[in-house]
Protein backbone atom coordinates (compact mmCIF):
# COMPACT_ATOMS: atom_id res chain seq x y z
CA UNK A 1 0.00 0.00 0.00
CA UNK A 2 1.34 3.51 -1.06
CA UNK A 3 1.70 6.15 1.46
CA UNK A 4 1.76 9.99 0.97
CA UNK A 5 3.72 12.74 2.90
CA UNK A 6 0.94 15.25 3.70
CA UNK A 7 3.45 17.37 5.98
CA UNK A 8 5.32 19.38 3.05
CA UNK A 9 2.07 20.27 1.96
CA UNK A 10 0.56 21.15 5.88
CA UNK A 11 4.43 23.08 5.69
CA UNK A 12 3.32 25.04 2.58
CA UNK A 13 -0.33 26.17 4.07
CA UNK A 14 0.99 27.05 7.14
CA UNK A 15 3.64 29.17 6.10
CA UNK A 16 1.23 30.80 3.26
CA UNK A 17 -1.45 31.58 6.43
CA UNK A 18 1.36 32.71 8.64
CA UNK A 19 2.96 35.03 6.00
CA UNK A 20 -1.01 36.63 5.09
CA UNK A 21 -2.10 39.82 6.74
CA UNK A 22 -5.90 39.13 8.47
CA UNK A 23 -6.93 42.27 6.72
CA UNK A 24 -5.71 40.92 3.64
CA UNK A 25 -7.74 38.01 4.02
CA UNK A 26 -11.15 40.34 4.68
CA UNK A 27 -10.19 42.61 1.76
CA UNK A 28 -10.00 39.63 -0.99
CA UNK A 29 -13.10 38.18 0.79
CA UNK A 30 -14.98 41.38 0.09
CA UNK A 31 -13.60 41.13 -3.93
CA UNK A 32 -15.16 37.52 -4.14
CA UNK A 33 -18.28 38.77 -3.05
CA UNK A 34 -18.36 41.87 -5.33
CA UNK A 35 -17.36 39.58 -7.86
CA UNK A 36 -20.02 36.94 -7.45
CA UNK A 37 -22.73 39.88 -6.59
CA UNK A 38 -21.47 41.97 -9.99
CA UNK A 39 -22.22 38.95 -11.91
CA UNK A 40 -25.63 38.40 -10.05
CA UNK A 41 -26.39 41.84 -11.18
CA UNK A 42 -25.41 41.58 -14.66
CA UNK A 43 -27.50 38.73 -14.95
CA UNK A 44 -30.54 40.34 -13.98
CA UNK A 45 -30.17 43.32 -16.08
CA UNK A 46 -30.55 41.37 -18.87
CA UNK A 47 -33.59 39.15 -17.28
CA UNK A 48 -35.14 42.40 -16.04
CA UNK A 49 -34.26 44.66 -19.19
CA UNK A 50 -37.85 45.93 -19.02
CA UNK A 51 -36.65 47.95 -16.03
CA UNK A 52 -34.76 50.08 -18.92
CA UNK A 53 -38.16 51.12 -20.38
CA UNK A 54 -40.18 51.92 -17.38
CA UNK A 55 -41.13 55.29 -17.02
CA UNK A 56 -42.37 55.07 -13.22
CA UNK A 57 -39.83 53.70 -11.70
CA UNK A 58 -40.70 51.89 -8.40
CA UNK A 59 -38.52 52.17 -5.10
CA UNK A 60 -37.09 48.74 -5.90
CA UNK A 61 -36.06 50.18 -10.09
CA UNK A 62 -33.87 52.65 -8.02
CA UNK A 63 -32.51 50.24 -5.57
CA UNK A 64 -31.73 48.39 -8.34
CA UNK A 65 -30.08 51.05 -9.92
CA UNK A 66 -27.95 52.09 -6.87
CA UNK A 67 -26.97 48.14 -7.19
CA UNK A 68 -25.83 48.77 -11.07
CA UNK A 69 -23.95 52.10 -10.19
CA UNK A 70 -22.02 50.11 -6.95
CA UNK A 71 -21.27 46.54 -8.44
CA UNK A 72 -21.13 47.29 -12.17
CA UNK A 73 -20.05 50.79 -12.76
CA UNK A 74 -18.26 51.73 -10.18
CA UNK A 75 -15.35 48.53 -10.46
CA UNK A 76 -14.86 50.05 -13.87
CA UNK A 77 -14.19 53.66 -12.62
CA UNK A 78 -12.01 52.02 -9.88
CA UNK A 79 -9.76 50.36 -12.64
CA UNK A 80 -9.67 53.39 -14.72
CA UNK A 81 -8.43 55.13 -11.57
CA UNK A 82 -5.54 52.62 -11.25
CA UNK A 83 -4.74 52.97 -14.68
CA UNK A 84 -4.49 56.20 -15.08
CA UNK A 85 -2.53 56.71 -11.77
CA UNK A 86 -0.24 53.69 -13.13
CA UNK A 87 0.37 55.50 -16.42
CA UNK A 88 1.30 58.91 -14.72
CA UNK A 89 3.72 57.30 -12.49
CA UNK A 90 5.48 55.85 -15.65
CA UNK A 91 5.46 59.21 -17.53
CA UNK A 92 6.85 60.90 -14.59
CA UNK A 93 9.57 57.94 -14.74
CA UNK A 94 8.59 55.91 -11.70
CA UNK A 95 7.33 52.83 -11.54
CA UNK A 96 4.89 50.70 -8.91
CA UNK A 97 6.94 49.54 -6.18
CA UNK A 98 3.81 48.21 -4.55
CA UNK A 99 0.23 47.85 -5.92
CA UNK A 100 -3.04 45.67 -4.68
CA UNK A 101 -6.21 45.70 -6.85
CA UNK A 102 -10.10 44.47 -5.44
CA UNK A 103 -12.32 45.64 -7.68
CA UNK A 104 -14.04 48.36 -5.28
CA UNK A 105 -10.41 49.41 -4.13
CA UNK A 106 -6.64 49.37 -4.45
CA UNK A 107 -3.52 50.22 -2.83
CA UNK A 108 -0.55 51.54 -4.93
CA UNK A 109 2.70 52.89 -3.88
CA UNK A 110 4.72 55.05 -6.34
CA UNK A 111 8.24 55.15 -6.15
CA UNK A 112 11.50 56.05 -8.15
CA UNK A 113 9.83 59.40 -9.41
CA UNK A 114 12.41 62.02 -11.24
CA UNK A 115 11.10 64.41 -8.85
CA UNK A 116 9.50 63.15 -5.55
CA UNK A 117 7.99 66.46 -4.98
CA UNK A 118 5.51 64.99 -7.61
CA UNK A 119 4.56 62.05 -5.64
CA UNK A 120 0.75 64.21 -4.61
CA UNK A 121 0.16 64.66 -8.59
CA UNK A 122 0.89 61.22 -9.51
CA UNK A 123 -1.18 59.91 -6.36
CA UNK A 124 -4.14 61.87 -7.44
CA UNK A 125 -4.21 61.58 -11.10
CA UNK A 126 -6.51 58.53 -10.74
CA UNK A 127 -9.22 60.75 -8.48
CA UNK A 128 -9.07 63.66 -10.47
CA UNK A 129 -9.50 61.63 -13.73
CA UNK A 130 -12.39 59.96 -12.24
CA UNK A 131 -13.89 63.18 -11.07
CA UNK A 132 -13.76 65.15 -14.54
CA UNK A 133 -15.10 62.30 -16.07
CA UNK A 134 -18.09 61.89 -13.24
CA UNK A 135 -18.70 65.70 -14.33
CA UNK A 136 -18.59 64.99 -18.05
CA UNK A 137 -21.77 63.15 -17.46
CA UNK A 138 -23.69 65.69 -16.53
CA UNK A 139 -24.35 67.87 -19.17
CA UNK A 140 -25.91 64.49 -20.75
CA UNK A 141 -28.89 65.26 -18.59
CA UNK A 142 -30.00 68.32 -20.12
CA UNK A 143 -30.97 66.00 -23.08
CA UNK A 144 -33.66 64.45 -21.09
CA UNK A 145 -32.89 60.59 -21.31
CA UNK A 146 -34.74 57.71 -20.61
CA UNK A 147 -35.71 58.06 -16.23
CA UNK A 148 -33.79 54.70 -15.98
CA UNK A 149 -30.28 55.95 -17.76
CA UNK A 150 -30.87 59.26 -16.05
CA UNK A 151 -30.81 57.42 -12.92
CA UNK A 152 -27.89 55.49 -13.60
CA UNK A 153 -25.96 58.66 -14.38
CA UNK A 154 -27.26 60.84 -11.56
CA UNK A 155 -26.48 58.40 -9.02
CA UNK A 156 -22.86 57.19 -10.73
CA UNK A 157 -21.74 60.93 -10.77
CA UNK A 158 -23.25 61.59 -7.52
CA UNK A 159 -21.81 58.46 -6.23
CA UNK A 160 -18.08 59.33 -7.18
CA UNK A 161 -17.56 62.66 -6.58
CA UNK A 162 -18.61 61.81 -2.65
CA UNK A 163 -16.61 59.23 -2.63
CA UNK A 164 -13.34 61.30 -3.63
CA UNK A 165 -14.19 64.65 -2.06
CA UNK A 166 -15.88 63.53 1.09
CA UNK A 167 -15.82 59.83 1.87
CA UNK A 168 -12.19 58.81 1.06
CA UNK A 169 -10.22 61.36 3.09
CA UNK A 170 -12.56 61.13 5.81
CA UNK A 171 -12.14 57.21 5.69
CA UNK A 172 -8.45 57.74 5.50
CA UNK A 173 -8.25 60.17 8.31
CA UNK A 174 -9.74 56.50 10.42
CA UNK A 175 -7.16 54.48 8.64
CA UNK A 176 -9.76 52.59 6.33
CA UNK A 177 -9.43 54.13 3.05
CA UNK A 178 -7.26 54.31 0.20
CA UNK A 179 -3.33 54.98 1.22
CA UNK A 180 -2.83 57.91 -1.50
CA UNK A 181 -4.31 60.61 1.45
CA UNK A 182 -1.97 58.47 3.79
CA UNK A 183 1.16 58.20 1.37
CA UNK A 184 0.50 62.20 0.60
CA UNK A 185 0.78 63.01 4.15
CA UNK A 186 3.93 61.27 4.97
CA UNK A 187 5.80 61.42 1.64
CA UNK A 188 4.39 64.48 -0.53
CA UNK A 189 5.95 68.12 0.05
CA UNK A 190 5.36 69.56 2.99
CA UNK A 191 4.55 72.62 0.41
CA UNK A 192 1.98 70.95 -1.09
CA UNK A 193 -0.45 69.44 2.02
CA UNK A 194 -1.87 72.44 2.72
CA UNK A 195 -2.99 73.11 -0.67
CA UNK A 196 -4.48 69.30 -1.25
CA UNK A 197 -6.04 69.80 1.79
CA UNK A 198 -7.91 73.16 1.55
CA UNK A 199 -8.82 72.26 -2.06
CA UNK A 200 -10.59 69.09 -1.24
CA UNK A 201 -12.15 71.41 1.62
CA UNK A 202 -13.53 73.54 -0.69
CA UNK A 203 -14.40 71.23 -3.31
CA UNK A 204 -16.25 68.80 -0.84
CA UNK A 205 -18.03 71.58 0.61
CA UNK A 206 -19.42 72.53 -3.15
CA UNK A 207 -20.28 69.20 -3.91
CA UNK A 208 -22.25 69.10 -0.34
CA UNK A 209 -23.98 72.48 -0.89
CA UNK A 210 -24.82 71.67 -4.67
CA UNK A 211 -26.56 68.35 -3.87
CA UNK A 212 -28.46 69.99 -1.05
CA UNK A 213 -30.01 72.63 -3.25
CA UNK A 214 -33.27 72.09 -3.64
CA UNK A 215 -33.70 73.27 -7.42
CA UNK A 216 -31.10 70.44 -8.09
CA UNK A 217 -32.99 68.05 -6.66
CA UNK A 218 -35.99 69.07 -7.69
CA UNK A 219 -34.39 69.02 -11.64
CA UNK A 220 -32.88 65.52 -10.96
CA UNK A 221 -36.83 64.12 -10.20
CA UNK A 222 -38.33 65.75 -13.05
CA UNK A 223 -35.43 63.68 -15.47
CA UNK A 224 -36.00 60.25 -12.88
CA UNK A 225 -39.98 60.47 -11.91
CA UNK A 226 -41.29 62.60 -14.54
CA UNK A 227 -45.05 61.75 -13.99
CA UNK A 228 -44.43 62.37 -10.11
CA UNK A 229 -42.94 65.93 -11.07
CA UNK A 230 -45.91 66.71 -13.32
CA UNK A 231 -48.73 65.40 -10.99
CA UNK A 232 -46.96 67.67 -8.37
CA UNK A 233 -46.02 70.77 -10.46
CA UNK A 234 -50.50 70.61 -10.67
CA UNK A 235 -51.11 70.24 -7.53
CA UNK A 236 -48.54 73.34 -6.37
CA UNK A 237 -50.28 75.08 -8.85
CA UNK A 238 -53.86 74.69 -7.16
CA UNK A 239 -52.68 74.81 -3.78
CA UNK A 240 -51.56 78.17 -4.26
CA UNK A 241 -54.88 78.97 -6.16
CA UNK A 242 -56.96 77.70 -3.01
CA UNK A 243 -54.52 78.22 0.15
CA UNK A 244 -56.74 77.54 2.60
CA UNK A 245 -57.05 73.64 1.60
CA UNK A 246 -55.54 70.93 3.95
CA UNK A 247 -56.73 68.53 1.30
CA UNK A 248 -54.72 69.93 -1.65
CA UNK A 249 -51.67 70.80 0.70
CA UNK A 250 -51.68 67.14 2.22
CA UNK A 251 -51.49 66.26 -2.12
CA UNK A 252 -48.61 67.81 -2.28
CA UNK A 253 -46.49 66.31 0.73
CA UNK A 254 -47.77 63.43 -0.78
CA UNK A 255 -46.38 63.86 -4.49
CA UNK A 256 -43.04 65.45 -2.70
CA UNK A 257 -42.68 62.13 -1.33
CA UNK A 258 -43.58 60.40 -4.55
CA UNK A 259 -41.06 62.39 -5.99
CA UNK A 260 -38.08 62.03 -3.94
CA UNK A 261 -38.19 64.76 -2.26
CA UNK A 262 -38.34 63.95 1.24
CA UNK A 263 -36.75 67.08 2.61
CA UNK A 264 -39.23 68.73 0.88
CA UNK A 265 -42.27 66.38 2.12
CA UNK A 266 -40.96 67.45 5.70
CA UNK A 267 -41.54 71.24 5.50
CA UNK A 268 -44.94 70.72 3.60
CA UNK A 269 -45.76 68.86 6.70
CA UNK A 270 -44.69 71.52 9.05
CA UNK A 271 -46.40 73.81 6.88
CA UNK A 272 -49.62 71.65 6.74
CA UNK A 273 -48.98 71.42 11.04
CA UNK A 274 -49.09 75.26 11.29
CA UNK A 275 -52.28 76.12 9.44
CA UNK A 276 -54.64 72.97 10.21
CA UNK A 277 -53.18 71.77 13.61
CA UNK A 278 -53.69 67.94 14.30
CA UNK A 279 -55.87 67.59 11.10
CA UNK A 280 -56.64 64.24 9.77
CA UNK A 281 -54.35 65.20 6.26
CA UNK A 282 -51.73 65.66 8.61
CA UNK A 283 -51.64 62.67 10.73
CA UNK A 284 -51.60 60.90 7.92
CA UNK A 285 -49.18 62.76 6.00
CA UNK A 286 -46.74 62.26 8.67
CA UNK A 287 -47.35 58.34 8.85
CA UNK A 288 -46.44 58.02 5.58
CA UNK A 289 -42.54 60.48 5.90
CA UNK A 290 -42.25 58.43 9.08
CA UNK A 291 -41.96 55.32 6.98
CA UNK A 292 -40.16 56.50 4.70
CA UNK A 293 -37.17 57.70 6.93
CA UNK A 294 -37.41 54.01 8.38
CA UNK A 295 -38.83 55.02 12.42
CA UNK A 296 -41.13 52.67 12.46
CA UNK A 297 -42.74 53.02 15.84
CA UNK A 298 -43.37 56.74 14.98
CA UNK A 299 -45.05 55.78 11.83
CA UNK A 300 -46.75 52.54 13.58
CA UNK A 301 -48.05 55.41 15.79
CA UNK A 302 -49.13 57.47 13.50
CA UNK A 303 -51.25 54.85 11.38
CA UNK A 304 -53.25 53.66 14.21
CA UNK A 305 -53.87 57.28 15.19
CA UNK A 306 -55.16 58.36 11.79
CA UNK A 307 -57.03 54.91 11.78
CA UNK A 308 -58.59 55.95 15.03
CA UNK A 309 -60.29 59.02 13.71
CA UNK A 310 -64.40 59.59 13.39
CA UNK A 311 -66.07 58.07 10.33
CA UNK A 312 -62.78 56.00 9.03
CA UNK A 313 -64.07 52.22 8.75
CA UNK A 314 -64.65 49.37 6.13
CA UNK A 315 -61.72 49.06 3.59
CA UNK A 316 -59.60 52.61 4.49
CA UNK A 317 -59.51 51.64 8.11
CA UNK A 318 -57.99 47.96 7.36
CA UNK A 319 -55.61 49.51 4.68
CA UNK A 320 -54.56 52.02 7.23
CA UNK A 321 -54.67 48.99 10.30
CA UNK A 322 -52.22 46.88 7.57
CA UNK A 323 -49.83 49.99 7.07
CA UNK A 324 -49.13 49.91 11.07
CA UNK A 325 -48.66 46.10 10.84
CA UNK A 326 -46.25 46.97 8.15
CA UNK A 327 -44.06 49.12 10.58
CA UNK A 328 -44.51 46.89 13.23
CA UNK A 329 -42.82 44.29 11.33
CA UNK A 330 -40.03 46.46 10.18
CA UNK A 331 -39.66 46.88 13.69
CA UNK A 332 -39.00 43.56 14.38
CA UNK A 333 -42.45 43.44 17.03
CA UNK A 334 -43.77 40.08 15.20
CA UNK A 335 -46.56 39.61 17.43
CA UNK A 336 -47.81 42.85 17.13
CA UNK A 337 -47.68 42.69 13.36
CA UNK A 338 -49.83 39.26 13.41
CA UNK A 339 -52.54 41.18 15.81
CA UNK A 340 -52.37 44.08 13.67
CA UNK A 341 -52.65 41.79 10.58
CA UNK A 342 -55.90 40.21 12.45
CA UNK A 343 -57.56 43.76 13.29
CA UNK A 344 -57.39 45.07 9.53
CA UNK A 345 -58.94 41.67 8.05
CA UNK A 346 -61.61 42.15 10.64
CA UNK A 347 -62.82 45.43 7.97
CA UNK A 348 -61.91 43.89 5.17
CA UNK A 349 -61.09 40.49 4.09
CA UNK A 350 -59.42 41.44 0.82
CA UNK A 351 -56.63 43.78 2.46
CA UNK A 352 -53.84 42.30 0.59
CA UNK A 353 -51.19 44.13 2.52
CA UNK A 354 -52.55 42.60 6.01
CA UNK A 355 -52.15 38.72 4.46
CA UNK A 356 -48.71 39.47 3.04
CA UNK A 357 -47.63 40.64 6.37
CA UNK A 358 -48.98 37.45 8.07
CA UNK A 359 -47.28 35.08 5.21
CA UNK A 360 -44.19 37.08 6.67
CA UNK A 361 -44.47 36.76 10.00
CA UNK A 362 -45.60 32.90 9.86
CA UNK A 363 -42.43 32.52 7.24
CA UNK A 364 -40.02 34.15 10.31
CA UNK A 365 -41.93 32.29 12.87
CA UNK A 366 -41.20 28.87 11.11
CA UNK A 367 -44.41 28.19 10.09
CA UNK A 368 -44.35 27.22 6.77
CA UNK A 369 -47.43 25.48 6.20
CA UNK A 370 -49.60 28.57 7.60
CA UNK A 371 -47.54 30.66 5.05
CA UNK A 372 -48.89 28.64 2.94
CA UNK A 373 -52.35 28.32 3.47
CA UNK A 374 -52.32 32.08 3.67
CA UNK A 375 -51.10 32.42 0.08
CA UNK A 376 -53.52 29.90 -1.02
CA UNK A 377 -56.36 31.79 0.61
CA UNK A 378 -55.21 35.20 -0.85
CA UNK A 379 -54.84 33.73 -4.09
CA UNK A 380 -58.37 31.62 -3.93
CA UNK A 381 -60.18 35.18 -3.34
CA UNK A 382 -58.30 36.91 -6.51
CA UNK A 383 -56.24 39.02 -4.94
CA UNK A 384 -53.14 39.94 -7.46
CA UNK A 385 -49.75 39.62 -5.17
CA UNK A 386 -48.03 42.83 -6.76
CA UNK A 387 -47.12 44.88 -4.35
CA UNK A 388 -45.34 47.36 -6.28
CA UNK A 389 -46.01 50.98 -4.51
CA UNK A 390 -48.45 49.47 -2.76
CA UNK A 391 -46.52 48.92 0.69
CA UNK A 392 -47.48 49.70 3.67
CA UNK A 393 -50.30 50.77 1.43
CA UNK A 394 -51.51 52.28 -1.98
CA UNK A 395 -51.22 56.07 -1.11
CA UNK A 396 -53.06 56.97 -4.23
CA UNK A 397 -56.02 54.88 -3.26
CA UNK A 398 -55.90 55.78 0.61
CA UNK A 399 -55.78 59.50 0.34
CA UNK A 400 -58.72 59.48 -2.29
CA UNK A 401 -60.84 57.69 0.82
CA UNK A 402 -59.25 60.24 3.43
CA UNK A 403 -61.27 62.82 0.64
CA UNK A 404 -64.40 61.26 1.08
CA UNK A 405 -64.49 61.02 4.44
CA UNK A 406 -63.15 64.55 5.28
CA UNK A 407 -65.80 65.69 2.63
CA UNK A 408 -68.70 63.41 4.63
CA UNK A 409 -67.73 65.02 7.92
CA UNK A 410 -67.68 68.62 6.85
CA UNK A 411 -71.08 68.40 4.80
CA UNK A 412 -72.52 66.85 8.38
CA UNK A 413 -70.89 69.97 10.28
CA UNK A 414 -73.02 72.16 7.75
CA UNK A 415 -76.54 70.39 8.53
CA UNK A 416 -79.17 72.57 10.21
CA UNK A 417 -80.42 70.70 13.30
CA UNK A 418 -83.62 68.79 13.09
CA UNK A 419 -82.44 68.61 9.14
CA UNK A 420 -81.18 65.34 7.75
Amino acid sequence: MRTYNVKPVGKFFGTLLNNMNINDVYLWCVTGVTALVGLNTLWRLWLERDRLSKEDLSEDDRAFAWRVVVFLIFPTIVFLDLRTTTTICELLGGYVKSCTYGLLWYHLEPSGLHNPELIIPVLFAGSIATSVLALSLLPSLFFRPHPFLATLIGYTSAFVLGLNLIADPLLSIAGLGSLRWQLAMSEGAPGERLPLIALTLVLGLAYYVTLRYSKIRIWFAELSRPAASEELREAISNMQAYPQSARLACKVGLLYDKAGLRRHARKQLKQLRLAFGQSLYCNFLDALIQYRRRDYKTARKAFLFTSDYLGIDGELKANLLAAAACAAFADGDTIGALNLSERALEFSDECLIARMVKVDVFLRQGKKEQAGEELLLAMHMGLSLDLENKVPLDVQKAFESLVLVEERRAGRQFVKPGHR
